[in-house]
């Protein structure tokens, strides 16, 4: 497309452009144009390499973090027996024993103190579990998808543990668990 022309003097100080229905001569000055225009088309595109770089060590960190094992899978254990709120029972109430599981959940990176900052663990109606009540214990750690699993995994199982077993009233979920999540 681009042919350099010689001038009068034998040096080549002219490009000339190719075209379909007509060449073209340029001047200098249009080549140092053409010239800038080439380098800055060069920039542009080492610049977008540059970010597209970037976007895929930020992609790879951000899946890095993913896997990283930031969530909690946990139980709240009974550590004062007594009446405590059932949601799946018809008087809204069970007593439960020390050492029995009230409630499995998942805690995010903050774990205990994310989930449940305070001394509160439950606050509905009459009824208010605290630290009295309750211990939270973690029994996984892992990715969020792993630790949601894990919690399914024992909700759906908790009617296998003795403490469900030998009570007279069955439940299909630890009394603390509204729903199998």
């Amino acid at each position: 497309m681009f042919k350099k022309l010689k001038d009068k003097s034998g040096a080549k100080s002219k490009l000339s452009i190719f075209t379909p229905w007509k060449t073209q001569t340029l001047s200098l000055r249009k080549q140092a144009i053409i010239g800038t225009i080439a380098v800055a088309t060069l920039a542009i595109s080492l610049i977008s390499e540059a970010r597209l770089a970037k976007k895929q060590l930020e992609i790879l960190k951000i899946q890095i973090e993913h896997e990283l094992p930031v969530c909690e899978q946990y139980a709240l254990i009974v550590v004062q027996a007594g009446n405590f709120p059932c949601h799946e029972c018809e008087s809204g109430e069970i007593y439960l024993n020390f050492g029995d599981t009230w409630r499995y959940g998942v805690a995010g990176m903050g774990g205990q103190k994310g989930r449940y900052p305070g001394k509160v663990f439950y606050k509905e109606g009459k009824w208010k579990l605290t630290k009295d009540h309750l211990r939270y214990k973690m029994q996984f750690k892992g990715t969020r998808p792993e630790c949601l699993i894990e919690e399914k995994e024992k909700i759906y199982h908790y009617p296998d543990l003795p403490e469900a077993q030998k009570r007279e009233i069955k439940l299909i979920r630890p009394p603390g668990n509204k729903q199998d999540r």
